[in-house]
């Protein structure tokens, strides 16, 4: 890692106490755990349980849904507890494909790490924020996305009608389709100049997400009515998500990460009054572990 990084970035090395009250809070308030052998592929869980004797700390992680084999490999993953951001690495001892759930024994030393700015806005509800995706159309399909105006107002697709379609398309050119495409929205939940995420239904995940699995592309993002051409994105990972404000309606959590874009980064800063960075933590961690 170059010294200018390291000089803004700082990981801060947690003792044994320390470390297992904060895996007690985290899983107390089962919160939101991002796994990753290699970044940039991240994946997500939520912490359900812990087990802490004289010998080994392991954390149990549910909500894995991975599809692939890890038993006995090393990860990286962190998590946050009131704003704070802590980095750990461990070795996954088990793994419950069926249940979504794996164990991982924790290594010896935790880290907290110092930011001297935000990483994310929370965009919804307070800011008018869309994704934009263009899509091939399925031929003869059967697949029928969710009606906004029968669902509750959380619901986060919006079915583009023409009038709406040709107003986004004058704002980006890049939008306007062909006779074989169509267009979709995503109203996001998250942003960062390099990253946000949104919901979506198992339909909406299966027919237009999944085919774009590990490819590169390109997007539209509409903030408050200024328009972002986004590119090199990624899915980086699609979470099972279970919420009362779905109608218990099941659900994707949906993470993408793209190029950061500077002009993205001072609207944010600009409409949220807050800064905003672009560093990947994740990928620092892992430079940073590797001295340790």
């Amino acid at each position: 890692m170059g010294s200018d990084t390291r000089a803004k970035i700082n990981f801060i090395k947690l003792n044994q106490q320390e470390l297992a009250a904060k895996i007690a809070l985290l899983v107390s308030e089962k919160k939101r755990i991002i796994f990753w052998k290699t970044s940039p592929r991240y994946f997500e869980g939520k912490a359900i349980d812990f087990n802490i004797s004289q010998k080994k700390t392991s954390l149990i992680i549910g909500n894995c849904n991975i599809h692939r084999r890890l038993v006995g490999e090393r990860i990286c993953f962190n998590f946050s507890l009131n704003d704070i951001d802590y980095y750990l690495r461990g070795r996954i001892s088990d793994q419950d494909e069926d249940h979504l759930q794996m164990t991982v024994e924790l290594e010896e030393h935790c880290f907290r790490v110092e930011k001297r700015s935000r990483e994310r806005l929370i965009t919804y509800p307070i800011y008018e924020v869309y994704a934009y995706l263009k899509y091939k159309k399925a031929v003869q399909t059967n697949v029928v996305f969710f009606n906004k105006k029968e669902q509750v107002n959380k619901d986060f697709l919006t079915e583009i009608d023409n009038l709406s379609k040709n107003r986004i398309q004058s704002l980006a050119p890049d939008l306007e389709t062909e006779q074989d495409e169509d267009l979709i929205g995503f109203r996001v939940e998250d942003l960062s100049p390099s990253g946000l995420s949104f919901f979506a239904s198992t339909q909406e995940k299966e027919s237009i997400l999944d085919s774009i699995g590990d490819q590169r592309f390109s997007f539209v993002l509409n903030f408050e009515m200024n328009v972002f051409n986004l590119d090199e994105a990624v899915v980086v990972y699609k979470m099972n998500y279970i919420n009362s404000q779905f109608a218990g309606v099941p659900m994707f959590k949906i993470g993408i990460n793209f190029k950061p874009n500077p002009l993205l980064k001072k609207k944010i800063e600009d409409h949220a009054g807050i800064t905003v960075d672009l560093f990947n933590y994740q990928k620092e961690f892992e430079e940073f572990i590797k001295n340790e």
